[in-house]
């Protein structure tokens, strides 16, 4: 069609427009004409004039504003650690695993938890008690030295942490806890030992300056991924230059580990123990007495370097007093620090009874989950509260915002570490909803001591020390 006869048809309809709007406007007012009052009104069509109007050229568009794409939803990645107690081997437990053949295994220690250890990312344990070497005597309280079995059923059951930095790490002197170190680099290189260090150091310079970087491990798969760090780990656990710092990947995502302890039974740190043992504590470096109500300043650093470099810090200190269901006030104030340092999830020991769990907010504006003390996980300990213990449960999430913890699904466990007497042997690990009354008077606290386990108690525990923090199976296996 010629631009004349679109003027032409512009002009028409212009036209009749205001003719209809004329009409409109009397019937608005007045009394409705009919049809023979109604005049004529003739168009005309005829092309008046050179008058332009303004025509888009559909060849020179001005360029559109993009509609913007919608960025693809991140699919939720989940991944959960889990914890239990200090593994604390008395004669009883570590002479259950004694057999016929005169060897030793201990792979009954974990066959009531697989289910959580096979459903579980990352898994942790307190090895109380030190490897001090198959050719001592295996001894029990107050110097405790236990079976390298017991380490190779910690590996065969799959955890992949083992944090060795307890008050008992130096039970047997230095050769022991090195020979403890040695054990796990020489037999168990995949799993993450934590807090104590072996024969490839032999003293603070030493360990300051030596490049401890060496791969365990076989290599991470393709695609995976560091946040913070854009250069990938070459193996899922792997050690940092600072060799207090202990890295695991997962899923992609880098987890900090730090364990120390307040103190190795000691006042003082043993001269040959710096360097091969974390300390939680400061110590003086001419006496090296230490101050046991506060967290070092390496510790705090440790922190902060962790944070610069994974997605989640987990630190586990050995802390506390033994014995008491609440946390000292210094044990606040340390956690607070730590918080600030960069802690995410902190997780205690050596109170060989359960404590607290908490959401910790400091001042600054930080928060993190603290379990002050799990308890123990095996133990043949002679009253009722040092049966029973927790297992933590924490689950990471990343939505697309990073990882972070899972408030509403992080939590504990509690558990019965029930064992018989006469002899006195580990019987099993029960999970205190599948506990009863008639279970608890076959324990072997009531014939070793007369102290009777009741049900009443161990609800009341959980209710006191876990509180909306208390987990059932389900909560962690769904219908498995």
């Amino acid at each position: 069609m010629s631009k004349r006869n679109d003027r032409l048809n512009l002009a028409a309809r212009t036209g009749l427009t205001a003719v209809l709007l004329f009409s409109f406007s009397l019937g608005a007012c007045t009394k409705k004409p009919s049809a023979e009052e109604i005049p004529a009104v003739e168009l005309d069509l005829s092309y008046a004039g050179e008058e332009t109007v303004d025509v888009i050229d559909l060849n020179n568009l001005p360029p559109a504003t993009p509609t913007p794409t919608p960025a693809p939803l991140q699919k939720r990645v989940d991944i959960s650690l889990m914890m239990v107690g200090d593994n604390l081997l008395h004669t009883g437990i570590f002479m259950t695993g004694k057999q016929d053949d005169g060897s030793w295994n201990f792979d009954f220690e974990f066959e009531d938890i697989k289910a959580f250890l096979d459903k579980a990312d990352i898994s942790i344990i307190n090895q109380e008690t030190p490897f001090g070497g198959d050719d001592r005597e295996f001894t029990s309280y107050p110097t405790f030295n236990s079976p390298t079995a017991v380490g190779d059923a910690e590996a065969k059951a799959g955890f992949d942490v083992i944090l060795g930095a307890t008050n008992h790490a130096y039970d047997q002197g230095i050769s022991g806890l090195i020979n403890f170190a040695d054990y796990w680099k020489n037999n168990h290189p995949e799993i993450l030992l934590c807090g104590i260090h072996g024969s490839d150091t032999s003293s603070p310079e030493v360990t300051e300056n030596s490049d401890n970087t060496k791969v365990y491990g076989p290599p991470a798969p393709d695609g995976y991924r560091c946040i913070k760090n854009t250069t990938p780990h070459p193996s899922r656990r792997v050690h940092t230059a600072n060799n207090r710092i202990y890295l695991l990947d997962d899923k992609g995502y880098t987890f900090a580990f730090i364990n120390a302890t307040y103190s190795h039974n000691w006042e003082s740190v043993a001269a040959d123990a710096i360097g091969h043992l974390d300390f939680l504590c400061p110590y003086d470096p001419n006496t090296r007495k230490l101050n046991m109500t506060e967290v070092s300043q390496t510790v705090l650093d440790d922190i902060s370097e962790a944070a610069a470099i994974a997605d989640a810090v987990i630190v586990c200190p050995h802390w506390g007093i033994e014995y008491t269901f609440a946390p000292m006030t210094y044990q606040t104030t340390m956690a607070k620090q730590m918080i600030d340092a960069g802690a995410d999830v902190i997780i205690g020991a050596h109170p060989h009874v359960v404590e607290p769990v908490e959401w910790i907010h400091t001042d600054a504006g930080n928060e993190a989950l603290v379990y002050y003390s799990l308890g123990n996980y095996t133990s043949t300990q002679d009253y009722p509260e040092r049966v029973y213990e927790a297992m933590a449960w924490v689950q990471f999430y990343d939505d697309g915002e990073g990882l972070k913890v899972d408030k509403e699904h992080s939590g504990a466990l509690s558990m019965i570490n029930h064992y018989t007497y006469g002899p006195m042997r580990f019987g099993h690990i029960y999970f205190l909803e599948d506990y009863s009354q008639e279970l608890a008077n076959t324990h072997g606290l009531l014939p070793r001591t007369g102290r009777k386990l009741k049900m009443e108690d161990l609800n009341s525990w959980e209710q006191q020390l876990l509180g909306d923090y208390a987990l059932k199976k389900a909560d962690v296996l769904g219908d498995e």
